[in-house]
């Protein structure tokens, strides 16, 4: 191993990380032409990668290899990846690792994008009609035993609102797993009252690296990373590691993909690094997940926001129910709603001012589109947060 790798002070005092991380850099120093463009001198640290950088050298990146997966494409443009059989099997390992945690399989049904799921007796489409999701999940629970439901957040405050709302029983779901959007302490409650007998469970993941973390079942507020495949390192501003509880940017090196190699990926996401004192799940931790920094606005000094110190105003107005904010500037915003039958909307325009003056400052301007639907992206995903100043 060539002793000149410069390790990242996240993985030094971390002998497994440490080992894989120097492994991975060497190879991709050798043999990667995307890092002999990027990374000219070993003696430098790897530049933290953004999504950006990979998509303009993303044939590079690919090096001849076949697209496998690509990203949603919801900042225009995709991220192409390339996976070979060994590491989808281990994607699928971990898929069988989390749900040992929970106590074994169960009889699934997955609503999402039929965009970027196939189809069949399991799968169905995220845009199916509510009623016919509730009669189809009721379907399979009928012939299979079904009682395990897979699906996005936003779908999940749909189809709960729905079935709370029609006193609908749901009884026999035992498991909801929510994926691919930010998950929120409302959606715990939502599942709660919707599906009363059911446990809620969660992954981090991305097209990019796949499952990246799960909910510990004993230990909710945490996630356990998959650091056997993965390394996570956790930056503040000044790019140096977070303290335990401090939020950061999240950097993912995948130890297992030589195809299309991520080494110090910046997803997109925040969250900070926890110790679980679960004594069940043997694995470093992370919390505080706040999804795409795609959710996170930025002010002119660059200091984020986290979209949910917004949401339960959007979410609590009575004078509309969906909703939308884009951040197009540092000073401008797009506020898509769908109002609600006879509403006025200036009480709401007025709290929407206040609220974003309190952290952006005075001189702002919002414009609004109000629609009758806010339609989802073409991956299946609905953000209810969009930042579209560049990195």
């Amino acid at each position: 191993m060539n002793p000149a790798i410069h390790i990242p002070e996240w993985y030094r005092d971390r002998p497994y990380a440490r080992q894989r991380y120097a492994r991975i850099a060497h190879w991709a120093l050798a043999q990667h032409p995307f890092y002999q463009k990027h990374v000219p001198d070993p003696d430098r640290e790897f530049p933290v990668l953004t999504r950006a950088m990979l998509q303009a050298n993303n044939d590079l990146l690919l090096n001849g290899h076949p697209e496998t997966a690509r990203t949603s494409g919801s900042t225009a443009t995709p991220v192409r990846m390339s996976w070979d059989a060994a590491r989808s099997r281990q994607e699928k390992a971990d898929t069988r690792l989390m749900i040992e945690w929970l106590g074994g399989a169960l009889p699934s049904l997955s609503i999402v994008s039929t965009w970027v799921h196939a189809a069949d007796e399991r799968t169905i489409d995220v845009l199916t009609l509510l009623p016919q999701q509730v009669e189809y999940l009721r379907q399979r629970n009928r012939a299979d035993g079904t009682c395990s439901l897979i699906t996005y957040p936003s779908n999940l405050e749909l189809l709960s609102g729905y079935i709370i709302e029609q006193q609908l029983d749901m009884s026999f779901v035992r498991r909801v797993t929510c994926l691919s959007e930010v998950y929120e302490p409302r959606h715990d409650e939502l599942i709660r009252a919707a599906f009363p007998n059911a446990v809620a469970n969660v992954t981090y993941s991305s097209v990019e690296a796949g499952m990246i973390a799960s909910r510990c079942p004993h230990r909710p507020e945490n996630y356990h990373i998959m650091a056997h495949k993965l390394g996570v390192e956790f930056l503040n501003e000044q790019g140096r590691p977070c303290q335990h509880g401090e939020l950061g940017r999240v950097v993912v090196t995948d130890f297992e993909n030589r195809r299309s190699p991520l080494i110090r990926y910046a997803q997109g996401d925040l969250a900070a690094p926890m110790h679980c004192d679960c004594g069940k799940i043997l694995l470093p931790a992370m919390t505080q997940i706040v999804g795409k920094v795609q959710g996170v606005f930025r002010t002119r000094e660059g200091r984020p926001i986290i979209f949910t110190h917004f949401s339960p105003m959007f979410r609590d107005s009575p004078e509309i129910g969906q909703y939308q904010v884009v951040q197009e500037a540092f000073d401008r915003f797009t506020v898509r709603c769908v109002p609600r039958a006879g509403a006025d909307l200036a009480p709401f325009k007025q709290r929407v001012r206040q609220r974003f003056e309190q952290e952006f400052g005075p001189n702002l301007s919002i414009d609004y589109e109000i629609l009758a639907e806010i339609p989802r992206a073409a991956s299946g995903k609905f953000h209810v947060a969009i930042c579209r100043i560049p990195d």
